[in-house]
């Protein structure tokens, strides 16, 4: 892309920043552009109003820092105070939870042991010998219950009529217990605590209804009721404790206590207590209500002129809730921490506040030039990371718009014939039209100058040149062009712009120039990345035609030596063979004359002694006599098949011929399949269906191999 600047620029040297507006030759020999002198009149006063300009919004800066400093304490403070308090909210949810979810694992510890004796107890009641209601046949099964579930002490059989007779022998009429009624009635339950009016001992009575057999619906014939004591109850409720002074205590459906440290308080159905309920103590009265209504929460109360936090929670196998009372400040005292650390913090924040404005405020100048030396760092790893200029280039001029709040900024090369700087990239915090830069000619004289010197340039548009009727397009008051020295290329520029105003600093300048260093070093890289890419592509290429020269002698070598190799074992196969196969024939005449004299022996003598009749008859002489002559011929077509084999591996291996010669295909067909054969055998059906096809002018050698390639290939497939 290329940027057009229509307008005449004013170059300045650097060093003439602090005296005036005014630019001296860049050499003797050179003279000033008559547009340099027309505006030296009122550079000073420029100079002026910029460094006004920059003081003022230096001071508005810091006034600025100083109100966020104090907004940021004043909203420090109030979010450490409501962070204190809602941290201090949490973690007091987080200590009644774990005290609530104690209690609850009690009463769950509870719900399932009371589960499982209303199980039992419904298990004997559907035993079809006590739905008979016979006493003789019901007690020694009710006296083997007692000793199997070790959890009971008593087990009664009630009739509908409410008499009762128990597993001691004792009777009784249990017609006005609730219990009963509640079973006659068809529900499974377990009472209140009771003092059993056989035993005279305070009891916990499961009652389950025996339903008549058949099963009849709504039919209760009896029912049957298994004492088990309250210490169980008790145990759970005295190992409930959560620190020092806390006690759990259990109320019944009426909000009698049935289990509580103090046992002047319990109370049951024999032996009535006042219930929670008429309490004069106002919190402990409401709590009993809540705990009666069989809801489950965790309170802070006064209770006894003490602040206690009461968890409770329903059982769910009966009509029951227990509460777990426990000290304020056995849950409080874990927050002691959190107020310490609240203490410390409060104390240090006065005197952390006053440090972090002094390291603020000392650190605001030292920020801008730890983000210019950031940025160079980041150039810097680019160019180690990567070797692609464009990005480079790209996030290096979007990092410079970025960081120094520049309007535009741009790398292009300098085409000295055509008197144009091309664009390579730009970046612009405005939709501004991208164009391409006319330098004037006297400005490319002076360009040259200075970048030959590495210097900085900077340009300005403050008035129009001549010719010049109206303002440029590109509207900016202040550019600064960078020369990027590199070697074998164009000469580069870097060239920022301000939308306002501005007076370079040195710093600026600076980081600029830096920049610059790490553009050049970047675009050598680059450079020297590219050629040592092209001789990478000669060297792989060379490779690769070596690599290829190298396999095709590797192959040749290793077909020449398995040549050699199959010549060899086919030479020293052939020579046994052919000893074999020149002595098979005469030894077949041998073996035949012999059998014929055996024959005429029989023929002759009949009669033959008693020893050669047994020893013939061991031997299996007329066995012999039949399959002598088949092994020997077995045998011949054994030596045979050796010597085609063998004419198969010299004609496959042919390593005398190296030149081309006419060649049947068929028998080289028929050798390789001969070598094959043991692949072939009782898996494939091989059908030779061949044409009449001449000799061919090859070379024999590898026109076997191509056939061994191919039918090894295919018996792979298969």
């Amino acid at each position: 892309m290329n940027l057009t600047m229509r307008e005449h620029l004013m170059m300045q040297n650097p060093a003439n920043q602090a005296g005036s507006m005014s630019a001296q030759p860049p050499h003797p020999a050179k003279k000033l552009p008559r547009f340099l002198q027309n505006i030296s009149s009122s550079a000073q006063s420029g100079w002026q109003q910029a460094h006004s300009l920059w003081q003022h919004r230096r001071q508005r800066r810091h006034l600025l820092t100083l109100l966020i400093l104090g907004t940021t304490a004043l909203t420090i403070s109030t979010t450490a105070c409501i962070s204190y308090f809602f941290v201090r909210g949490l973690i007091l949810d987080n200590l009644k939870q774990i005290a609530l979810l104690k209690l609850e694992k009690g009463t769950d510890e509870i719900d399932r042991w009371l589960s499982s004796r209303k199980a039992e107890i419904e298990t004997i009641a559907y035993d079809p010998t006590v739905s008979t209601l016979n006493w003789k046949l019901v007690e020694p099964r009710l006296q083997g219950e007692i000793y199997r579930l070790k959890e009971y002490f008593i087990l009664s059989l009630i009739k509908p009529d409410g008499s009762l007779i128990n597993t001691l022998g004792n009777r009784a009429n249990a017609k006005d217990r609730p219990h009963f009624q509640k079973a006659l009635a068809g529900q499974l339950n377990v009472s209140d605590p009771l003092i059993s009016r056989t035993t005279k001992v305070p009891t916990i009575l499961i009652a389950a209804p025996i339903w008549a057999l058949p099963r009849a619906p709504n039919k209760v014939i009896g029912v049957l009721s298994g004492g088990i004591k309250l210490d169980r109850v008790a145990s759970v409720a005295n190992s409930l404790q959560y620190g020092s002074d806390s006690y759990a205590f259990a109320l019944n459906s009426q909000g009698v206590p049935i289990v509580h440290p103090n046992s002047n308080l319990i109370g049951n159905i024999d032996r009535p207590a006042p219930s929670f309920l008429q309490s004069q103590d106002p919190a402990l009265s409401r709590i009993a209500r809540q705990m009666i209504d069989r809801q489950t929460n965790i309170q802070l109360v006064k209770i006894d002129k003490k602040w206690v936090y009461v968890a409770y929670a329903p059982l769910h196998e009966v009509n029951w809730s227990m509460a777990l009372v426990i000290p304020r400040e056995n849950i409080e005292s874990q927050l002691q921490a959190l107020n310490l650390l609240t203490s410390v913090v409060a104390g240090l924040l006065g005197p952390a506040m006053l440090a972090a404005i002094w390291l603020i405020y000392s650190s605001e100048s030292n920020r801008a030039q730890a983000e210019r030396e950031a940025m160079l760092n980041r150039i810097a790893g680019r160019i180690r990371a990567s070797l692609e200029l464009d990005q480079i280039v790209q996030s290096t001029v979007e990092e410079i718009v970025n960081l120094l709040h520049l309007e535009r900024a741009a790398f292009g090369w300098y085409e000295p014939q055509n008197k144009r700087l091309q664009i390579l990239c730009e970046f612009c915090q405005s939709d501004s039209p991208t164009q391409a830069i006319n330098f004037a000619p006297y400005f490319v004289e002076n360009v040259s100058v200075q970048s030959d010197q590495c210097e900085q340039i900077i340009l300005s548009i403050d008035t129009l040149a001549e010719g010049v009727t109206q303002q440029p397009e590109l509207e900016a008051n202040s550019y600064l062009a960078v020369p990027v020295q590199t070697q074998n290329q164009p000469q580069g520029y870097l060239i920022c712009s301000h939308a306002t105003h501005w007076l370079w600093s040195q710093e600026e300048i600076k980081l600029l120039k830096a920049v610059a260093d790490q553009l050049a070093i970047a675009i050598t890289q680059s450079h020297l990345y590219s050629q040592t890419q092209d001789q990478v592509k000669l060297l792989n290429s060379a490779l690769n035609e070596l690599k290829k020269t190298q396999t095709h002698l590797v192959q040749s070598e290793k077909m020449s030596s398995l040549g050699q190799m199959v010549a060899g074992i086919a030479h020293e196969i052939n020579n046994p063979v052919n000893f074999i196969s020149a002595n098979l024939p005469h030894t077949t005449k041998y073996t035949k004359d012999l059998l014929d004299l055996v024959s005429l022996y029989k023929q002759t003598f009949p009669e033959v002694p008693r020893e050669i009749a047994d020893f013939a008859e061991e031997i299996e002489l007329d066995f012999i006599e039949e399959d002598l002559p088949h092994i020997l011929d077995s045998m011949k077509i054994g030596t045979d098949r050796i010597r085609s084999i063998v004419l198969s591996l010299r004609n496959f291996s042919r390593l005398d011929e190296s030149d081309k010669k006419l060649a049947d295909i068929h028998e080289g067909i028929e050798n390789t399949l001969l070598l094959l054969s043991n692949r072939i055998k009782n898996r494939i059906y091989i059908v030779k269906k061949y044409g009449k096809v001449p000799s061919v002018d090859c070379y024999p050698s590898q026109l076997n191999q191509v056939f061994m390639n191919l039918l090894s290939n295919a018996i792979d497939a298969l």
